[in-house]
């Protein structure tokens, strides 16, 4: 219960905060730009994973290997944005961000000329790298440029359109990969014309009068030790549907590929509502918004694991996908609210590390508590009555706060 406090003091600004001076419309059309390039890395390949196989089978360990194109990004993101975040305090937010998206995009289209699998997996090191900068620059941003109900307004707009360019990429990707293996590196080009955005929209924060600051302020490590742990939890939630979507399916009947993904696609537009909803009611504190979240997923995992049929299991998989769609920016909003300029970048960009860690613990945890229970969605049950218990434990806290604020 030490941690709810924190949640409600992470409550964005009031109503009266806004723009930060200079920035507008275009910075937020190209924040949302640049935060979904690292769509790429995972959703344009994922189609052609087959013909990846098929293609490297002659190749040593090519098992172990093929699968790295796609993972070994997120791995650089979950280790090295604290790194990345630091080199943005320490030398400037923009010169890091157009550096990483040219090397987004040139890396991610490097393995059309590569017929070496090493060289394909070496590229996507450097594309994780700069994924990890983009991710880390963007958030930073986001802070520097809004504040207060302007910055819940953006993050709602990103989450909203998020689903839509990610299944865009996803179709695009599928049919590129049927035409030849190569063909889905070819969505990089869009990192170029992003990067062209960013060059003309994107402009430095402000540091005048901060270098000092910056010098005489220690980093914060207490609220980052509470902003990671806390991510994480809420990370490890997030990542049962978004990693095992199409087991749920699965476990839920649903036996072709091809079905799973178009049901996945349909469930997916919940996440347009939980965005349209955080950004609509953007004077909501930032905690009940948590709490919303929680108990979407806590319905949904319960739900699932119990729907007698796919007729009411998709609707409640899509109640998941809405809380997905209140948590992220929540949770982006809740962390920049622990920061101030000098320590924003590092400290997003730790706190970014600390949301792909979820990635790789999530699944592990699914099957540690399925030794306890009678399988997959029963495991996902338990997780779903975790939630519920948290998201009611968040409320009543936020009530108690509220009584002892009357006079």
């Amino acid at each position: 219960m030490a941690s709810i406090p924190s949640l409600q003091a992470g409550a964005s600004a009031g109503p009266g905060a806004g723009t930060a001076r200079g920035a507008g419309t275009l910075q937020g059309i190209a924040l949302m730009a640049i935060m979904s390039m690292p769509t790429l890395a995972l959703a344009a390949l994922v189609p052609g994973l087959p013909q990846l196989f098929q293609q490297f089978s002659g190749v040593p360990r090519f098992e172990l290997l093929v699968p790295m194109i796609i993972t070994v990004p997120s791995l650089c993101v979950a280790l090295f944005s604290g790194a990345m975040g630091a080199v943005a305090d320490r030398w400037g937010r923009r010169p890091l961000l157009l550096a990483a998206l040219l090397a987004f995009s040139v890396l991610g289209l490097a393995p059309m000329f590569f017929d070496s699998l090493w060289l394909i997996v070496a590229s996507r090191v450097i594309v994780g790298l700069a994924e990890a900068a983009i991710l880390t620059v963007g958030n930073a941003l986001m802070g520097d440029y809004f504040e207060g109900e302007a910055r819940q307004r953006w993050l709602g707009w990103q989450n909203m359109f998020g689903p839509v360019i990610g299944s865009a990429i996803l179709l695009s990707g599928g049919f590129l990969a049927g035409l030849h293996w190569r063909y889905p590196f070819l969505l990089y080009l869009s990192g170029f014309a992003v990067f062209a955005l960013a060059a003309c929209a994107c402009f430095e924060p402000q540091r005048q009068g901060r270098e000092s600051q910056a010098a005489a302020t220690p980093f914060p490590w207490g609220a980052t030790a509470l902003v990671c742990g806390v991510t994480v939890l809420f990370s490890l939630v997030f990542f049962v549907q978004a990693v095992q979507h199409g087991r749920i399916f699965a476990d839920m009947g649903v036996a072709s590929p091809e079905r799973i993904s178009i049901l996945a696609t349909i469930a997916s537009m919940g996440t347009v509502i939980g965005g349209y909803l955080f950004k609509r009611f953007a004077g909501v504190p930032v905690n009940l918004w948590l709490a919303c979240s929680l108990a979407a997923y806590g319905v949904c995992y319960i739900g699932v694991a119990w729907a007698p049929n796919l007729a009411l299991g998709l609707p409640l998989d899509a109640l998941g996908q809405v809380g997905g769609g209140l948590l992220l920016p929540a949770l982006v909003t809740w962390a920049l609210a622990h920061y101030g300029f000098e320590h924003r970048g590092r400290g997003m960009g730790m706190w970014g590390g600390a949301f792909f860690l979820g990635q790789f613990l999530s699944p592990p945890l699914v099957t540690l508590i399925g030794q306890f229970t009678s399988g997959f969605l029963a495991s996902v049950a338990v997780i779903g009555a975790a939630c519920l218990a948290a998201a009611a434990a968040i409320i009543a806290a936020h009530r108690l706060q509220s009584n002892q604020g009357k006079p």
